[in-house]
């Protein structure tokens, strides 16, 4: 029975076959040294269990099948306890399995071979020596869920692999410093995955990779040298688009004043401090844990304003290497010579972004690749792409990848070019497939686009007779057309045409698939640009700025050509807001002005479309905050002043709890908002 494996000439890439007598030889020490310390954590008591007898590195046995014993530390040993009986005081106790299937539990949870129990800085530290295929089937399905498609857990497995043997020499640790190690609890889909692929790892020149991987590269991959300042750029690996990422969004929206200290008497702070507290609860903690441990250790402290927060310096990749933050803070305790809060400040400019990131906290800013960032006068706004460093291995794209008909081989291809896949211990099997991972699709497949004609020309080859089916997809996945549906051909060359005028400039995807007559199917995917010559209008430098003493935000943007612009502003909902224009704008630097004082706080977007005398379009969006201070009248009935004196000039009334928006304070008199009304008010009539 013929494998469709080989039956695209230009799509698919040769089989290496080895006879079955030529077993690769195993590796004797296919073993890794892992300290545990992810989910055990800093302990000084653990309960250990045994599915099987485990002895001591002289041969006795410590713990039989079925036992439970405690491990405790006292004086700096490790003092070990069956029942109420002690067995004796360790510096550090070695156990070894009698029988390689035994497992060892933990506090519960289950680990494949032998254990060296240790102290490290007063706490239990176990360090697990096992087998590197038992230590995939505890990192795999922690590091991609394993419900995902069988192709992508293979690539995950295969790179978890590689950059586990790389990383071998060493002990390493079961944190996401390398990678998340679950002890024995694996999933049978992952473990098939890593069974299927047992002993395969990643190679260049010969060399094992350090096959580095993250959950979604925002569409963009990126080279170690961008994101790592040390080491040159690696050769198996590139900046280029992945269609295939889904691309994960995040967003940084912050206050600029966290707290209002402008009332506070700063020699009583018992008074308030602790009734206070700042605006934002994601990232102002994350912030405070920092300044606890860069010299404010055991500090209380209040971070009253964050003026600056941006990111700079983008590599080709667009990832930003650098980043800028100043805080402003006072520390309980700390005060000046007249016993007075003495305000803190930190300002750290142009510093590598990672440790910006490392402030404001990974989960928060998920990655380097900054899409959007700006200010106004009292908020920062921060959008980017993807989550992790982007080198490497994408595991949501591997997923979009195998859920669109890629063979892990073929993920790998793109995400490690110019490497091979290689069984590096174990034995083969009785006809072992190695498939070179090297990118040569754009040698056998090819795609041509004429844009005089606006089409593309796709060629392909056959092999041997095959039903054949080619679909065209968008960055997002989505197919968009299918120029060859369910065709039978016979062994040969074949041509498809693609006509591209109703589709913009952009990255697409040729997907291929064959099935024999066995029922056998292969497929192979090729990206390819289409860039076409006709003039379109290009809105780039698209910018905001908000101002809340006016409710009004400017929005300007730069356009290539005369163009009829329209601005349109959505809800979080997607629902139309406010059109701001629908009208002709010329070429150059161009601005609107929103008028927000009827709308409520949230998350906006800003739809800027623009088309040209020959209906060429094109569009861009972007993100805007708004959070605006609302407050509720607490009096009966207040009067708005022209200015903030009570001997003011009246220009309006309010009523008991109506709602108003706060526009900014000053003194102990509150500029607010009401309808057409803009007025003072005191600030004791008002609460938020």
């Amino acid at each position: 029975m013929g494998s469709l494996k080989g039956l695209f000439m230009a799509f698919f890439i040769i089989f290496a076959i080895f006879p079955s007598h030529e077993a690769i030889a195993a590796k004797e020490n296919a073993t890794m040294e892992v300290k545990l310390k992810n989910y055990l954590g800093n302990q000084t008591s653990v309960k250990i269990t045994a599915t099987g007898d485990y002895q001591t590195s002289r041969g006795e046995i410590f713990i039989k099948a079925g036992e439970e014993m405690t491990l405790n530390v006292k004086s700096g040993k490790l003092a070990a306890y069956k029942e109420s009986k002690k067995l004796g005081s360790f510096a550090s106790l070695k156990i070894i399995p009698v029988k390689g299937d035994a497992l060892l539990s933990i506090n519960g949870r289950p680990y494949h071979g032998s254990f060296l129990f240790t102290v490290a800085g007063g706490y239990i530290r176990p360090i697990n020596h096992v087998h590197i295929e038992d230590y995939l089937k505890g990192v795999v399905p922690n590091e991609m869920p394993a419900l995902w498609h069988p192709e992508a857990l293979k690539a995950q497995a295969v790179a978890a692999r590689t950059y586990a043997t790389h990383h071998q020499a060493k002990m390493i640790d079961d944190t996401i410093s390398y990678q998340v190690y679950g002890g024995a609890d694996g999933d049978r889909r992952t473990n098939t995955a890593i069974e299927q692929t047992a002993g395969k790892v990643i190679k260049h020149d010969g060399e094992i990779i350090e096959a580095f991987f993250s959950s979604s590269n925002g569409g963009m991959t990126e080279l170690n040298s961008n994101v790592w300042s040390s080491g040159n750029p690696l050769g198996y690996l590139a900046i280029k688009e992945d269609a295939y990422d889904p691309k994960t969004k995040w967003t940084i929206t912050l206050d600029k004043q966290q707290i209002d200290l402008s009332n506070k008497d700063l020699s009583k702070p018992a008074e308030w401090w602790t009734r206070i507290g700042e605006k934002d609860k994601t990232i102002v903690p994350n912030l405070k844990a920092w300044l606890k441990s860069n010299g404010y250790a055991n500090r209380d402290i209040k971070i009253t304003d964050i003026p600056v927060l941006s990111f700079t310096d983008k590599k080709t990749g667009g990832r930003a290497t650098k980043g800028s933050i100043k805080l402003k803070f006072y520390a309980r305790g700390l005060v000046n010579e007249s016993g007075k809060l003495k305000e803190q400040k930190v300002e750290l400019t142009n510093v590598p972004a990672s440790k910006i990131r490392g402030m404001v906290g990974r989960e928060v800013m998920k990655s380097y690749l900054v899409d959007h960032s700006g200010s106004d006068s009292s908020r920062i706004a921060i959008e980017g792409s993807g989550y992790g460093h982007g080198v490497g291995l994408s595991q949501f794209g591997a997923k979009t990848r195998a859920e669109a008909g890629q063979v892990y081989q073929e993920i790998l291809a793109f995400y490690y070019p110019n490497t091979t896949i290689a069984r590096e211990y174990g034995e083969a099997s009785e006809i072992s497939e190695e498939i070179p991972i090297k990118n040569a699709k754009s040698i056998n497949m090819k795609a041509k686009h004429d844009s005089v004609i606006d089409k593309v020309t796709i060629t392909y080859s056959l092999k041997e007779a095959a039903t054949v089916s080619l679909m065209i997809k968008d960055d997002e996945g989505k197919t968009i057309t299918t120029p060859v549906n369910e065709q039978s051909l016979k062994k040969g060359s074949y041509v498809a045409v693609w006509k591209v005028d109703k589709v913009h400039n952009g990255t697409y995807a040729a997907v291929a698939s064959a099935r024999d007559g066995s029922g056998m199917e292969a497929r192979e995917t090729l990206e390819f640009k289409v860039s076409k010559d006709t003039p379109h209008p290009i809105i780039t430098d698209v910018e905001t700025m908000g101002n809340y003493s006016t409710e009004k935000v400017n929005i300007a943007f730069t356009i290539n050509e005369n163009s009829k612009v329209a601005v349109e502003i959505k809800n979080g909902k997607g629902k139309v807001v406010g059109v701001l224009a629908e009208r002709e704008f010329k070429k150059g630097r161009q601005s609107v002005n929103w008028d927000f004082g009827s709308i409520s706080n949230g998350m906006f977007t800003v739809l800027i479309s623009a088309k040209d005398g020959g209906d060429a379009e094109e569009a861009v969006s972007t993100k805007i905050p708004i959070r605006k201070t609302m407050g509720i009248v607490a009096a009966r009935e207040i009067r708005i002043k022209e200015k903030a004196d009570s001997s003011s000039k009246t220009s309006g009334t309010l009523y008991e709890d109506q709602a108003l928006t706060i526009l900014a304070q000053q003194g102990e008199w509150y500029k607010v908002k009401k309808g057409s009304q803009v007025g003072f008010v005191q600030k004791k009539h008002v609460k938020k």
